[in-house]
């Protein structure tokens, strides 16, 4: 049977922007501070009319509570936030999936190989605006054993395209109705659906599973797609619901659980990265600290730059906006090497691009489909940061995210529009590619975000500066000058400011001791305004 007769036609979900996050209602994360009791917040709970639903393992002290019927969130939130024992409280934010609609098909996978090959609803694409996949795949890296988490309405792990490169609990028995790797979830054996608080991470949707064909469909099987990773093991964790719809709770529970399986003293599971192709609601402090637990554990964090075609350096978008150093935002290009009409972007918090439009991969019951999105273009990522891993088991995490930034292709349309000014390339001859890369600098200005900055005497402006080539930081210090003055010095030392060593991300601070117009100096002829008042 060839693939065309496996490909239906579906209707498909649209991430929608709002003007407001959305959120569950009653429903709040609640963190105690490390000096109080379980007990003394349980007696806080109490008081605000409210119930503890779940504690997290990680971050520690966080629990997902409910207001009981009848009483009032409002109230219930000035109790949270008046007790001496609460470290803070927030909403529990409604999130979506990231991904365009569009209901149409065709057979090409362009992101991989880019042949000029035409496309469902543009002209023929533009040649080698690609990621080079077969050039990497020459290099007979084997993925088989690298682990990546994916995030999202869960995967078909019946899929014939899929179900070889799943991981498998090696902790758990199939079937047999018992946790028995005692993590709270029963038959966990490809991943949970935090939804329902279960082992069964199907997928009701078809985004989830769209997304773990783009990182590692099987390849070279003589049947259907194939994925960035020909092989892998796939971990899958089911947040967001058959409509593409989630909470910020939900999510912190995958996060908790690839935590726990990371952490886990026998057979611990090593994984690269997680896969976040959805976002919207507010910003969440506590979903913010699993992320950071993450980094901890060196698992990088990819999140889909969202879909509204807006400039993330003005409007952030929430889980991309996050500032900790595992975390890599991903924008949708093209055939043609053009950032895609609905991909937002940002020169200061966007990070790289890859393929996003068009793009083929597995959806449930041995189908296949086109989709558009951001949330198409950051499997992409996720997937090339398997393949390094998988190239060089002795890279960090910091060097994996540096070569996914730096091993890129420049791209004219990039360059204003993403950090790195690149779309993604897994290898290639003339030193660029990730897996090849050799004297690729970048050099970006992260923080100010805005050209044009109005401060007073006595506060600080945050700097912060990329500067790497390759896999390594540049150098330890560098000044900041002002009129060849330096106005400010950025270490990459991990000390005032800077969070870690070595990570090519530097920082520091310009303080001015009087009032006046400052034109601050960044590396490579970028100038920031800066008026500041008494």
């Amino acid at each position: 049977m060839s693939i065309l007769s496996k490909i239906i036609i579906l209707s498909t979900f649209a991430f929608t922007a709002f003007s407001a996050p959305q959120v569950k209602p009653g429903s709040f994360l609640v963190k105690r501070k490390s000096t109080a009791s379980i007990s003394a917040l349980s007696a806080v709970h109490a008081k605000a009319g409210a119930r503890s639903v779940k504690r997290f393992k990680y971050p520690a002290g966080l629990e997902l509570v409910e207001v009981r019927p009848g009483a009032s969130s409002a109230q219930a939130l000035e109790v949270y936030e008046n007790d001496p024992s609460v470290e803070y409280v927030e909403p529990n934010y409604i999130v979506h999936a990231f991904a365009q609609p569009d209901d149409t098909y065709f057979w090409y996978q362009w992101g991989f190989h880019n042949i000029g090959q035409a496309v469902w609803r543009s002209t023929e694409g533009y040649y080698d605006s690609d990621i080079n996949a077969p050039e990497a795949w020459s290099l007979g890296v084997d993925t088989s054993n690298t682990v990546v988490g994916i995030i999202d309405t869960g995967i078909d792990y019946t899929h014939p395209d899929l179900k070889n490169n799943l991981w498998v609990n090696s902790q758990e028995i199939a079937g047999n109705g018992l946790d028995d790797d005692h993590n709270g979830y029963v038959d966990d054996i490809y991943g949970i659906n935090s939804i329902r608080n279960n082992g069964d991470p199907w997928d009701d949707n078809i985004h989830g599973t769209h997304v773990a064909g783009v990182i590692g469909a099987e390849g070279n099987d003589a049947y259907g797609v194939t994925g960035v990773m020909q092989k892998a093991k796939i971990i899958s964790c089911k947040f967001l619901d058959s409509n593409g719809s989630g909470d910020t709770a939900s999510a912190i529970a995958c996060m908790d659980y690839f935590s726990a399986l990371a952490r886990r003293e026998e057979d611990p599971v090593q994984i690269v990265a997680t896969n976040n192709s959805w976002g919207g609601g507010g910003y969440s402090r506590a979903f913010a600290e699993a992320v950071r637990d993450h980094q901890g554990l060196g698992i990088l964090f990819f999140a889909a730059a969202s879909n509204e075609g807006s400039n993330n350096d003005v409007y952030s978008v929430f889980p991309a906006a996050i500032r900790h150093s595992n975390v890599v935002s991903v924008a949708a290009f093209n055939n043609k090497d053009q950032r895609a009409k609905f991909s937002n972007y940002g020169k200061h918090t966007v990070h790289v691009a890859a393929p996003g439009v068009d793009i083929l991969s597995t959806i449930p019951n041995r189908y296949y489909k086109y989709l558009n999105g951001t949330s198409m273009a950051t499997p992409f990522v996720t997937g090339l940061a398997g393949f390094l891993k998988a190239q060089d088991p002795s890279r960090d995490w910091i060097q994996i995210k540096n070569l996914i930034i730096s091993g890129g292709t420049p791209v004219r349309t990039a360059k204003n529009t993403t950090i790195s000014g690149r779309r993604i390339r897994m290898w290639d001859d003339n030193g660029q590619g990730s897996a090849s890369c050799y004297e690729q600098r970048v050099t970006a200005r992260l923080l100010p975000k805005s050209d044009e900055i109005r401060m007073r005497v006595g506060q600080k402006l945050v700097l912060s500066l990329l500067k790497i080539n390759c896999d390594k930081s540049t150098q330890p210090v560098m000044d900041i000058t002002e009129d060849e003055i330096p106005a400010g010095k950025l270490n990459d030392l991990g000390l005032n400011g800077d969070d870690l060593a070595y990570d090519g991300v530097f920082h520091g601070y310009f303080e001015p001791s009087s009032a006046g117009e400052y034109w601050l100096q960044f590396p490579s002829e970028d100038w920031v305004f800066v008026k500041v008042d008494w």
